[in-house]
Formats: structure tokens, sequence, C-alpha cells
């Protein structure tokens, strides 16, 4: 039997240790680009609140002239995607009169609850129960909540378990199943959360399967990608317990729906769910748009759900 000579040895050795200190250099990289800590800044006020174990960041925003009949649109964002996604939105929800909470979810910008943590959709419905029980609204007042893409879910499951504080559901991009999404756009959401993959190998990836063809790509959306939020939040989509909860409770339903989404298209989102639950559902198509949506069509987005809203108020209004 040969054995290894010293002098072959030594240069085995090196690679190995070389080998290792890629290896872990690697691993460093990735973990410290799995949160959206590049994201811009959210507007409005930061505030945090404790969900049973899990620390819930929230941003508030008041309109310039806040009273008692001021009404509270909850917003949820899409899958691995910051709350910063919403302040376009937001500044409009507040110029139109309305205070807005917009919730940043497990694991996007705080290791707490993402990645591989055991949670359901129920679960973020609880944190959103948190976060306005935190922002000083009775149980019995009842909000809107404005879900994009995995936001949707999470909007519906509120609204299912929550009716009693639930005025009207704005559905953005809403996909309505897991399992029907051809193999490929699967494959492609899943690099286009993977911030810790530079944007010259990922970035026509993200345009193709989330923008309409031609539309840029704005340099926040180049950012703020968390694949350790993502982990955690598909794992929450695809459980069993949330067969249940697309109906989305029994109130009024907004769907704006994406022309160009190939994530969600019209097929399989917005005319699935007109179908299913018909008078309920206001279907608002969005053309030159695709599953991003909020950066593709900002005004019309906006108009679209401030007419909404107003069709379905939260409270009674003063004569």
């Amino acid at each position: 039997m040969q054995t290894l000579s010293k002098n072959t040895k030594k240069p085995l050795r090196s690679a190995l240790v070389l080998a290792l200190l890629v290896l872990v250099i690697g691993l460093a990289w990735i973990f410290s680009h799995a949160l959206a800590d590049d994201a811009r800044p959210a507007s409005g006020e930061a505030h945090n609140v404790l969900s049973g174990a899990t620390r819930i960041t929230y941003f508030r925003s008041e309109p310039s002239r806040s009273t008692e009949q001021t009404e509270t649109v909850v917003l949820l964002a899409s899958l691995g995607r910051p709350a910063s996604d919403f302040n376009e939105l937001g500044n409009a929800l507040t110029k139109a009169g309305y205070r807005t909470l917009a919730v940043e979810s497990r694991g996007i910008q705080s290791w707490a609850g993402g990645g591989f943590a055991n949670y359901q959709l129920s679960d973020l419905a609880g944190d959103v129960r948190a976060v306005i029980a935190d922002a000083g609204l009775a149980q019995s007042e009842r909000v809107h909540l404005v879900g994009h893409a995995f936001g949707n879910r999470v909007a519906r499951t509120f609204a299912t378990l929550y009716p009693q504080q639930t005025a009207a559901l704005v559905l953005v991009a809403a996909g309505d199943k897991t399992d029907n999404m051809p193999p490929n756009i699967a494959r492609a959401l899943r690099l286009s959360t993977l911030g810790f993959i530079p944007w010259s190998l990922r970035g026509d990836t993200v345009s193709k399967v989330f923008f309409a063809s031609g539309n840029e790509v704005p340099p926040y959306w180049q950012q703020g990608w968390s694949s350790w939020g993502a982990i955690g939040q598909a794992r929450a989509a695809k459980a069993v317990s949330n067969q249940n909860f697309s109906a989305g409770g029994k109130g009024p339903m907004l769907v704006l729906q994406a022309q160009d989404d190939v994530i969600a298209p019209p097929k399989d989102a917005g005319e699935r769910l007109k179908a299913s639950y018909g008078a309920r559902v206001e279907l608002v198509p969005i053309p030159h748009a695709g599953h991003a949506l909020l950066p593709e069509q900002p005004e019309l987005i906006a108009q679209s759900i401030v007419a909404f809203l107003l069709q379905h108020p939260a409270k009674q209004r003063s004569p």
C-alpha cells in the first residue's frame, strides 16, 4: 500500500485549509446578505411590538388632519420584500386622509422568526392584530388591509380569523395557489429573493418575472430582498392549515390584476377570485404591469384603492 509522502501531505493540507476558508467566507457572505438590511427606509414612525415571543416592527403614518373618524389601512408586503415598498402608496393614502400601518414581516430585516422557524399564516395574522392593538386601535375598530402578493395571503387570513376587525381587503398581485406555478417561473421567483447573489447575475430574472416588458426596475427593487424572510414565508404559505383562508372572510374585496403578471396571471388570480366570490370582488385590470405592480402603475393603483375605500368605509361617517 502506498502512503502519502510528507511533501504530498503539505499541499493537500494547504488545499483543504483554502477550501475551508473559501467556504467560511462564502457562508459569511450569504448570511450577511440574507436580510433586507439594504432596503430603503420606510416612511412613517417606527414602532416595535411583541407578538407572542417575536418582535414585530411597523411604520405608522398619520394624515395631516387626524380625527376620531380617521380610518386605518394596514399594508402587507410581498415575498421577501420590505415594508418600504409601500412608501409611495402610503403617502398617497395619508394625503387622502387615511392612517397607514406598514408591517415588516418576520425575517425581513431581523433574524427573529425567519428562515426555518415554524409558523403559519395565522401567526402572521396575529402579528397584524398585535400591531393594531399597539397602535391604540380598539378591537371593535375595523381596518382596511392592503396585501401585495404574499401579503395578500396574510390579509385574507386576517379577514377570515378576525372578520369583526376587517372593513375591506385590497389584494394586489393576488396569486391564489402555490402548486400550479410553472417550474421555470417558480425557479425564477426563488432566484429573485436571493439578495446575496449580485444584481448583475439575477437582475434580468427579476425584470422578467416581476415587471412588464419595457418597465425599468427601480433602484429600491434592486435592493431590499430578504432570502431569510422569504424562506419562512414560503413555508408558511404552503402549510396545509391555510386551505380555508382563500375566501378572505365575507367582506368586500378589491383585486388589482396586473395584465402582464407571469407569477399570478389573470386566469389563476383575479379571474379565479372573481369567479369564486362573485359580487364581493371588484376586479380592476392594471395594464402594462407585472407582479411588482406597485412601482409600475403607482397613480392608477392609488386612485383605484382610494375610490374603493370610500365606497366601503370602516366607520360611520358624520352627516
